[in-house]
């Protein structure tokens, strides 16, 4: 900070900075902007054009808290309050003082007192160094001009009043020639001075600007020692990763040789194994006993006749009839390789899975021995069906009997199992051949008698106005035909780990909404549609459909289920709408009709309904 020799310490006047830098910037409002300009000169980095000083002016000043004096000294010529009092006498200006501080403001009386000892030729003409702080202390920084009665007054006390000369001491008339040499010298005196602080200011600048730079090249040059470590670093490290990757990839390659080796050995051995179990297979000692069950039958009873006899009896007169008898032998002998089979099975899927280029010797054999495999599991199920009348006529008789049938046959199945005469598993796989005819006869019926099945049945009530009631499983309709509906559904994955299709409400109200146009056209129908998840709000207006949502934990299809079972009223025909194999024998066997998905559609187009 620039002050002159009867400056006040930095340790006085440093609390005070911020406080008077605050006033001079407020003061700046005051000041006309030649002035501001002119002070442009100074201020470090040359702020030479108009409008970007004059509009950063604010924050330049209130930055340079260490050149309080000199800006301040720069705009008190221009402000009355500091003009003014700069220029009275210092007892006047002593004796008024606490007044002015009152009319101006403490701030600006403070940085009065800094101002006058900066100009103060003599220790004596200072201003006492408490006096700043006293006065920067009564009150907050004012950016008002002071009020113009008061200052008025006030100013008349210092300079005296305008125009009025006090009369000067006959004893201190100097000489007009000494006064002009003494004028001189102060002049002289205080441009050295200026050129000096000028000088030191300049060499504490260029300093400051020396060290910075030296700063920064020292800075760079550390940040260049320690890029060129860490590359050092970098390197040695990516070598070291290069050669353990390189040992790694020779590990790689004799691991992939060894296991080619493995392969070939392992292809040669399964294609050997294939032929021989082809061979045996194939053998014309294994037809005859495929297709000769008497046999079986045979060896069961000889079974039931040696049960009290001990294990190790048993076990010898099972050998020796496998080796009396060739039909058992070759039994016993595809029963221990359908295990082996498997096992190849495996082997070969692996090498599918993992190989590189899957030969097609490989994918043929594998479906080979996979057909053949199924192919005498199911032969030595049929073997190990009982060989009781009842059970025989009923297998004979699902083979040829109507839906009508099945029902009865299913039923005296039940009671049969029920009662004791037949056992659980047995009666499983003849539930298994009902649950086939019934899904082939509903597929025969759909393509065979599309004209004067169900479809047509439902399209009649509709064209005229008959009573009916409709099921429809809606998420099944939904996800299957989202073509139809112009539906993207999402998907995710349930926790038995299979992809679902996601319906959300959008699609739920357009499946309701389509709905509700076939309940409009065909006024004697009843719908009902199921959904499966959680209700959502749907917008219903026909008071013949009903929207159902699946019960916690459950599937809609259960709900559809439950609906057609329990009404037992003959009032009107139920028709069902489902793909689902399940959906359809459970409503079919309770009497309704089976409409596919893609038949509901086709009756939709024929009326022109849309979604």
């Amino acid at each position: 900070m620039a002050m002159g020799q009867h400056a006040y310490k930095n340790e006085v006047l440093d609390p005070l900075r911020r406080v008077l830098s605050e006033q001079l910037v407020l003061d700046l409002n005051h000041v006309a902007d030649g002035p501001l300009l002119a002070m442009a000169k100074r201020i470090p980095g040359g702020y030479i054009h108009r409008r970007p000083f004059l509009r950063d002016a604010k924050w330049i000043f209130k930055k340079r808290l260490a050149n309080l004096t000199q800006d301040g000294a720069a705009i008190a010529d221009h402000l009355p309050w500091y003009a003014a009092a700069l220029q009275a006498e210092r007892s006047r200006l002593l004796e008024h003082l606490d007044e002015f501080a009152a009319v101006v403001g403490g701030p600006r009386a403070a940085l009065l007192c800094v101002l006058w000892n900066e100009q103060a030729e003599q220790k004596d003409a200072a201003l006492p160094a408490e006096m700043p702080a006293r006065l920067a202390a009564l009150a907050k920084p004012q950016p008002g001009k002071p009020e113009a009665k008061a200052w008025k007054t006030l100013h008349t006390k210092l300079v005296g009043p305008a125009g009025k000369e006090e009369p000067v001491a006959s004893g201190d008339v100097l000489d007009s020639a000494d006064r002009t040499l003494r004028r001189l010298q102060q002049e002289i005196a205080q441009g050295k001075a200026a050129r000096e602080n000028e000088g030191r200011q300049l060499r504490r600048q260029h300093a400051n600007e020396l060290e910075a730079k030296e700063a920064e090249v020292r800075q760079s040059r550390e940040a260049a020692a320690q890029q060129a470590q860490e590359a050092a670093q970098q390197r040695a490290g990516l070598e070291g990763q290069l050669q353990a990757l390189q040992a790694r990839l020779a590990k790689e390659e004799e691991e992939v040789a060894r296991l080619r080796g493995e392969l070939e050995r392992a292809r040669a051995q399964v294609a050997k194994q294939a032929r021989e179990i082809a061979e045996e297979l194939l053998a014309e000692e294994v037809r005859p006993w495929l297709a000769d069950a008497r046999m079986l039958k045979s060896a069961s009873e000889e079974v039931a006749k040696l049960r009290q006899l001990t294990a190790e009896t048993v076990e010898k007169v099972r050998k020796a009839q496998r080796d009396a008898d060739p039909f058992l032998a070759k039994e016993h002998e595809l029963r221990q390789a359908i295990p082996q089979m498997e096992e190849m099975l495996k082997l070969l899927r692996r090498y599918q899975r993992t190989a590189g280029q899957v030969l097609p010797e490989v994918i043929g054999l594998e479906q080979r021995i996979t057909e053949h495999v199924e192919k005498v599991r199911y032969e030595l199920e049929r073997r190990d069906q009982p060989s009781d009348p009842f059970l025989e006529r009923i297998s004979a008789k699902i083979n040829v009997a109507d839906n009508r049938e099945l029902k009865s046959i299913e039923s005296a199945l039940l009671l049969a199992e029920q009662s004791g005469l037949v056992d659980s598993r047995h009666a499983d796989l003849y539930r298994r051949d009902i649950h086939r005819r019934r899904s082939y006869l509903a597929d025969r019926d759909f393509h065979v008698q599309r004209q004067s099945g169900p479809l047509a049945l439902l399209e009649r009530a509709a064209a005229t106005g008959e009573r009916a009631r409709l099921a429809v499983d809606a998420n099944n309709f939904a996800c299957l035909r989202q073509d139809y509906l112009g539906l993207h559904l999402s998907s995710k994955r349930n926790p038995q780990g299979e992809n679902r299709f996601v319906l959300d409400a959008a699609a739920r109200q357009k499946v309701v909404h389509l709905l509700e146009k076939l309940a409009d056209d065909a006024t004697g129908l009843h719908v009902w549609a199921c959904f499966d998840g959680q209700p959502t709000q749907l917008k219903v207006t026909n008071p013949r459909l009903k929207v159902t949502f699946s019960r916690a934990g459950g599937k809609a299809d259960h709900d559809l289920m439950d609906l057609v079972a329990k009404d037992k009223t003959v009032e009107a025909p139920w028709f069902v709408v489902s793909d689902d194999i399940e959906v359809r024998d459970a409503t079919g066997r309770e009497g309704a009709y089976i409409i596919y998905n893609d038949a509901l559609v086709q009756l939709l187009v024929n009326r022109g309904l849309r979604p």
